[in-house]
């Protein structure tokens, strides 16, 4: 018999476990199921619209659709359309690559009020993932936004809120977040650190480009740079001090020589958010650093904030019958490994960290793992659960369909976009219904 394996996501991990599957099991039979019709995961609806190069890797996974053996099943929910345990009963293998789409609870008094947005959310807004909430009033007429997290989707998040119209139109932002953002009155934003920029996860290319940025100046309080990074192990001292330079050059930089001010803050943290029903400011306290963790001092002060935006992090969503760490923070596995036939990879594996290319190895480590495991093919495959999905009714999205997707998305360019993305599944499974 063939190896049945199925691949629970369609994000750069999924794609990179499923080319390796096939790699160390020529003949073996790999389904890529996805919640959403359309591929791609974090690349589509994760990563920042205006990093297109990056995006350039879904050419990679385009090509691994058209290999013998691979199937795409869109718009099909583990936990809705099939369980957890009846995907065990039909494939011998079953990867997980479920990535991790919740934000961390962030829980200070006044997060409950209208204008705090979680980082999921409003990545989702900007990035067109379906069913996601509007946010268009909120931004369209919001004058401070305070982004509270030191990683790359913090700058992201920042960055795409200080960009004017011109500099959106060559993305794929969704057009209406496009409007809302280069109509908005955005004077500052603010993006804070609870602790310095010798802790911060942000990469140089992130960080640098806020220098390009056409009407934002990058803001910087040179007292909250250290001197050098002696102090940080030495395989991060390289990275860290290419950082500091660009925070350096910032500092010395001018509030009020262009229309928006981003103001990067370390050693701070919110402690309240205050409004009636909406926002209007936010209370921060300044930090200490004591054995690398940050520690509030008495010092005090507010910020005025229409949009409060904290990206401090991700969790997976539960699946039933799924072991998880506490707190969500991954799947509980061994060495990828979660139980008999079931394995792990990507973010749902080690947590957010890494970049895209991080996928890859990680992926080749658990398919290492699997060929060591020694699995028999036994089970009926894909043949069971197209059985079980046609029973539910299910409408489930194939290649051929998600290429009509991406083909009516590229039609649909207008004024130097790249693509204008479907924003929910009812419009694209009436393309494919047409």
């Amino acid at each position: 018999m063939t190896l049945s394996v199925a691949v629970v996501g369609a994000g750069p991990s999924g794609f990179y476990a499923a080319d390796a599957m096939l790699k160390a099991f020529p003949g073996c039979e790999v389904d890529i199921i996805d919640r959403w019709p359309v591929p791609f995961g974090l690349v589509r609806y994760g990563v920042a619209p205006d990093h297109l190069s990056t995006k350039n890797v879904v050419k990679l996974y385009e090509k691994i659709f058209d290999k013998p053996g691979i199937r795409f099943l869109g718009n099909v929910e583990v936990g809705r359309d099939v369980s957890y345990e009846e995907l065990k009963s039909f494939f011998d293998v079953v990867i997980l690559a479920c990535g991790m789409e919740y934000p961390k609870q962030f829980d200070i008094p006044g997060a409950e009020l209208d204008g705090v947005v979680s980082v999921t959310d409003f990545v989702g807004w900007y990035n067109g993932v379906p069913e996601s909430p509007d946010f268009f009033q909120l931004v369209s007429r919001a004058r401070s936004a305070v982004i509270v997290g030191n990683g790359n989707v913090a700058l992201d998040v920042a960055r795409l809120l200080a960009k004017t119209k011109t500099e959106l139109v060559p993305t794929d932002i969704v057009p209406m977040a496009a409007d809302a953002i280069s109509g908005a009155p955005l004077s500052d934003i603010y993006v804070v650190g609870r602790r310095g920029p010798l802790e911060a996860n942000f990469s140089f290319p992130e960080l640098s480009e806020f220098g390009n940025l056409r009407d934002a100046e990058p803001i910087v309080d040179p007292r909250s740079l250290p001197v050098d990074a002696t102090s940080v192990a030495e395989k991060e001292r390289k990275k860290k001090e290419r950082n500091l330079r660009v925070l350096r050059t910032f500092s010395e930089k001018n509030a009020g020589d262009k229309s928006v001010n981003v103001h990067l803050l370390f050693f701070m943290s919110p402690v309240r958010i205050l409004g009636e029903q909406e926002i209007n400011a936010v209370k921060m306290v300044r930090n200490t650093l004591v054995d690398g963790k940050a520690v509030a001092t008495k010092d005090t002060f507010m910020l005025g904030a229409d949009l409060l935006v904290p990206a401090i992090g991700y969790q997976s969503a539960p699946i039933t019958g799924v072991p998880m760490r506490e707190g969500c923070s991954a799947i509980r596995h061994q060495d990828g490994r979660v139980e008999a036939g079931v394995y792990v990879v990507g973010w749902a594996r080690r947590g957010p960290t890494g970049v895209i290319g991080t996928n890859r190895v990680d992926s080749r480590e658990v398919v290492d793992r699997i060929v060591g495991d020694s699995l028999t093919a036994f089970r009926q495959g894909s043949a069971g659960l197209d059985d079980l999905l046609s029973s539910r009714g299910a409408h489930v999205v194939a290649v051929p369909d998600w290429r009509r997707i991406n083909e009516a998305e590229m039609r649909g360019v207008v004024n130097g976009r790249p693509r204008t993305k479907f924003t929910t599944v009812v419009e694209m499974l009436k393309l494919l219904s047409g």
